[in-house]
């Protein structure tokens, strides 16, 4: 992922967007985000948090329980709001959301605003109609099915330290499966180069799989944060 200063392409973003009047009002420095397909948005381990409003891709919301079963939460496309429950009670443990394809999000560093934006009555409104439409949408949801295999790699790339399996029998257990049924698949999974074997019961997610990559790059040096005004920001585009 990549933070995006340019302020043309800012402008151009909240320009196109249904909520422009809305960050207008709340006076906070804004930002763009730019995902790649697969790339993580939102998890429990990604800090600092982010307020975002998706500017155009899709994205896919998620709850992986400690099984690795995979329940999808919601899904959303341009105008679809990310982050706002950071606001108010911090990061969900097993709750992801991840980029459907290219996406590009208007944001805001919502650890460092938090009280401005929770003091401003239009925001706080506005944050109630978002997340009274999300529980509507979510009760009418159902869950999707995993496949034993697709429970395995969610296990490794959400449930273990540096996406790496150790200890089949302890794994099986976890995933409500017998050992030699695990180690069959887990044979299956490397034959298709999704994992390889680092050692004797040890398995990890291929790097060109789930890059293990939590950190962001920006395209240009961050603005030091303005008191009331967007940040300024290069002259050059991205």
């Amino acid at each position: 992922m990549k933070k995006i200063y340019a302020q043309n392409r800012i402008k151009k973003a909240l320009d196109n967007s249904i909520y422009k009047e809305m960050l207008d009002f709340i006076q906070v420095p804004l930002f763009l985000m730019e995902y790649d397909p697969g790339e993580i948005i939102a998890a429990p381990w990604c800090e600092p948090p982010y307020f975002q409003i998706v500017s155009s891709g899709s994205l896919s919301i998620y709850y992986i329980r400690d099984d690795g079963s995979r329940y999808s939460l919601s899904s959303g496309g341009a105008n679809y709001i990310i982050g706002e429950m950071n606001l108010f009670t911090g990061a969900k443990d097993n709750v992801y959301a991840e980029a459907s394809d290219r996406l590009v999000t208007i944001a805001a560093d919502s650890r460092l605003y938090r009280d401005r934006l929770l003091n401003n009555l239009c925001f706080l409104r506005f944050i109630a109609s978002v997340m009274a439409d999300k529980i509507t949408v979510i009760t009418k949801m159902d869950a999707s099915t995993s496949t034993l295999s697709e429970r395995i790699m969610n296990y490794i790339r959400f449930k273990c330290e540096n996406q790496t399996l150790r200890g089949v029998e302890k794994t099986a257990f976890a995933l409500h499966c017998s050992p030699r049924q695990l180690q069959r698949l887990l044979n299956e999974l490397e034959q298709q180069g999704l994992i390889q074997k680092i050692g004797k019961g040890s398995y990890q997610i291929r790097e060109t799989v789930f890059p293990v990559s939590r950190s962001l790059s920006a395209t240009s040096k961050a603005p030091s944060p303005a008191p009331a005004h967007r940040q300024s920001a290069p002259a050059s585009d991205i």
